[in-house]
This record gives C-alpha cells, structure tokens and sequence, in this order.
C-alpha cells in the first residue's frame, strides 16, 4: 500500500455537529469511490467530523463507524483501515473485526502525549491483548511523535521501543493536518524503524517524489479534497506525481 487516502467522515451521532446519518453515508460512500477512480491503494475511514474528540469513544461511535466501513468495503475492493480519534485503538480494532479491515491506526500506541484532549497513554500492551483476545487479523500503524500534541521523549526514544509495542508500520507527520513532514526527520525514523514507514500528513504532488525516497508509503486526506469533499483530479494528480518516483 504505497498510497493511502484518508476517508474523512461527516460528524457521526452523538457528536456536537451531527446532523444526519443519511447523508454521512452518502457522502462517505462518493468520496470513497473517487479515492478509488484516482488510483488510491488503500482507504483509511476517520471520524474526523467528531471534533472536539474524545480519548474514549461511545458505543454509537463504534456503531456508526461499523456500518458506514461495511457499506464502503462493499463498494471499493480495495484494503481499508480504521482511525478512531483519538487515540481509541480498542474501538478500532472492535470495528476493525467487524468489518475484516486490513489496519487500524492509532496516534499513540507507545509512551505517552499531551494532546487538546488531554493526556493521551500509550497502551501498547492493552492494545495487543485484546487484538488477540478477539482474533482480529488487521496490523496497527503506529504515530512516532503524531501531530496535534505535545512530546516527552525523541524520535531515538519511539524507535527503540517500536519492536517492544508489536507496531506492524510507523506513521511519521508535520505538525498539524495538512503541515509537510520534516524530511530529515522521516530519514532518521526510515533509517532507525524495523517496520515499514509512512508519511502522514502535508503531502502534495509537489513533494510526494522526495517523501516518497525515505517513505514506503504516505497517507493523504486534506490534499485530495476541493470545497470540503474528495476530488478525483487531485487524487490522479497525486497518484501520477508518486508513480514517477
């Protein structure tokens, strides 16, 4: 999976921003089919639209996310994945099973962060166990220092400790949505990782060609969109600029 489009969710039920369930499925379900027509790899559905988030999602969350994943995998034929912000890797793996996903994604898997929610533990070790415990299939995409939140240790301190927490990628990001990864950086996480790495934010057709000689692959979500909605042509725009390198 070199490239992985960020299915980004309308505000779910239970969210301060909700306003129907009908058309968050309309709209997941046309987005999701123009990540595929541009040559998308893999999908990653996200409860972005649930702001301000919670570190523990409800169970209409979990509902909600199951049932609009289910319907998406049926349209797209192509590997899917599941964030739930965040930081709610148990509810992810819970839908993750549900629906046969190929990963999930949690932002901090290991260690510890300060984030706008609060503080964010690392529960590697719950995470795995219940991973086996429900015999779900799907890897775990693990941040190294994610976005949106405040470090306590370095790039050096998270790649030591990435075999320890059974992570099956890292995810390297800017430090908001949509800022470029520091390339030197991604090099040190590349260079140090014995997993596979992605890049995760901020990527462009203008740099996707350098990302991409330090990343195995890179997952986009606010490049693609155009007015709020997924955009075919910068999904292809993208895809092609990647293919060259």
């Amino acid at each position: 999976m070199r490239i992985i489009g960020v299915l980004h969710l309308l505000p779910l039920p239970g969210s301060p921003l909700y306003l129907s369930f009908e058309e968050v499925m309309d709209v997941a379900l046309r987005d999701a089919k123009s990540l595929v027509e541009g040559g998308v790899d893999a999908i990653i559905v996200e409860n972005y639209g649930d702001m301000p988030f919670l570190p523990e999602v409800g169970k209409e969350t979990v509902a909600a996310m199951t049932a609009i994943a289910l319907e998406v995998k049926r349209e797209i034929g192509i590997p899917i994945g599941i964030n739930v912000l965040r930081n709610d890797a148990i509810a992810a793996l819970a839908i993750a099973k549900a629906v046969k996903a190929d990963f999930i994604r949690v932002n901090q898997l290991f260690f510890s962060s300060l984030m706008p929610e609060g503080w964010a533990d690392g529960k590697a070790g719950e995470v795995m166990r219940y991973r086996k415990a429900i015999d779900c299939k799907a890897k775990v995409f693990a941040d190294v220092s994610v976005k949106h939140a405040f470090h306590f240790v370095s790039i050096e301190d998270y790649m030591e400790n990435v075999g320890r927490s059974l992570a099956d990628a890292v995810i390297v990001t800017g430090s908001a949505t949509g800022k470029p990864v520091n390339v030197e950086e991604l090099a040190k996480v590349k260079k140090l990782s014995p997993v596979p790495v992605y890049a995760g934010s901020g990527i462009t057709p203008e740099n996707v060609a350098e990302v991409m000689k330090y990343a195995d692959g890179v997952i986009v979500g606010t490049y693609f969109k155009k007015d709020g909605r997924v955009d075919v042509e910068r999904v292809k725009r993208l895809v092609r600029a990647a293919s060259r390198v």
